[in-house]
């Protein structure tokens, strides 16, 4: 009977073994990540091999989840559940805003550091109004996104262009250079008609006019907004956009690369990258803001967004987490991912990638945002519809800016 018991004993010792080794294992999970990124991407690579550094260097294990673009519809059900992800990427300040409720605040993590020294100031500035609580910061920017007019430079300097324009008037005499020099200044593809008109009408109408006259109606009677769709009239008159346009993406804004014989297009900071992998061309690239027009209301501002990259209210091990979105997010390693990435450097301190040099300046010089259609589709309904008068705006289906704006007005009166 005692020899029963001992063995017995020693089978319970066993097991409790093997069950408290399995509770260490579970334990010693010091952070969960769950990430954006696909695999099979140098990205990919880069990031793993950056995670792979930071568990060495400290002395931690992080459970890494890379859920690539299938993260939006699989985070938002997790966090609801109270699963544990402590640390995690949000795709942009507007999502940030929907699930600020699970973000922690990590505003003296922020402070007590130098990132607001790092970051570019308008991600910040809207990290911190998206978040709802004045003066206080729920995540950390990496990815920007901003529209921006990207050209060639080798066209700018055969046509003789030395300085990229600020004004309208000055944008005016760019395309002429260029025609004359016997290019086609602006590719076009129906993609980006809606992102490329709004800046023109924000800089002529003010962003709240355009959300206002979606609703009301007023289009005939708005000095600015016939304004702009004449411009249009007039520059695809003038031989400034592509004979073809718009095309069916990416048939205009390929021939950057294909025949160079298209110059500059306007559309996000992906577009370099997007351009080098279909048509294999190593361009030399430029980028400056839309221009913008004394006369008008605008505020000279521009799309601009970021991923957000925050840390679960609910997460156990706070300092841990920042210590690796700081690491992540700055210095060689964001550098290391940008670059693999084919996007700006998200410290503004490490010099950008040369695609870049120029933008790193315009979004340093950034301080307002306005959204991608710049009010245009304020009015749900209307959406569709709104795309296609601006596609024929585009396509000369209008004579006269009053026309256009008629088109318009029947949308939103009938």
């Amino acid at each position: 009977m005692k020899k029963f018991i001992a063995l017995t004993l020693c089978l319970l010792m066993v097991v409790s073994c093997f069950v408290g080794c399995g509770k260490k294992e579970e334990e010693a999970v010091d952070l969960v990540v769950w990430t954006g990124y696909e695999e099979g991407t140098p990205t990919y690579d880069v990031v793993n091999e950056m995670i792979a550094k930071f568990e060495e260097e400290r002395g931690v294990n992080l459970e890494v989840v890379h859920y690539g673009r299938d993260l939006a519809t699989i985070l938002g059900t997790a966090l609801e559940a109270g699963e544990r992800v402590d640390v995690f990427p949000l795709g942009s300040q507007q999502q940030l805003a929907a699930n600020v409720e699970y973000t922690m605040d990590i505003t003296d993590y922020i402070t007590g550091s130098d990132m607001l020294d790092r970051a570019y100031p308008i991600h910040m500035k809207t990290i911190m109004e998206y978040g709802g609580n004045e003066g206080r910061y729920h995540a950390i920017p990496t990815v920007s996104s901003f529209n921006s007019f990207w050209y060639n430079k080798a066209a700018f300097e055969a046509a003789g262009i030395t300085e990229t324009p600020e004004t309208i008037e000055e944008f005016e005499a760019v395309c002429d250079a260029l025609v004359a020099a016997g290019y086609a200044p602006m590719a076009l593809d129906a993609a980006y008609a809606v992102s490329t008109f709004a800046p023109l009408l924000e800089r002529y109408c003010g962003q709240e006019a355009v959300q206002a006259m979606m609703y009301e109606g007023g289009f005939a009677e708005n000095e600015g907004f016939v304004k702009a769709c004449q411009k249009i009239i007039d520059w695809k008159a003038a031989g400034y956009y592509d004979a073809n346009s718009p095309s069916e993406w990416p048939a205009s804004q390929n021939k950057i690369g294909l025949t160079q014989e298209n110059v500059m297009v306007f559309t996000g900071a992906w577009l370099p990258g997007e351009i080098e992998k279909m048509t294999g061309a190593d361009l030399e690239w430029g980028c400056f803001k839309f221009p913008y027009e004394p006369t008008g209301l605008g505020t000279y501002s521009t799309t601009c967004s970021c991923t957000c990259n925050c840390i679960n209210v609910n997460c156990e091990n706070p300092d841990l987490a920042w210590e690796y979105l700081y690491y992540m997010c700055t210095g060689e390693v964001d550098k290391a991912i940008t670059d693999a990435e084919g996007y700006l450097v998200n410290d503004r301190t490490m010099e950008p990638a040369p695609t870049f040099t120029e933008a790193k300046v315009m979004l340093e010089n950034t301080t307002e945002v306005m959204d991608y259609s710049a009010g245009l589709h304020a009015n749900a309904d209307i959406k569709t519809s709104v795309n296609d008068v601006i596609v024929g705006l585009y396509a000369g289906n209008y004579a006269t800016g009053e026309e256009a704006a008629a088109a318009f007005e029947a949308l939103v009166i009938g």
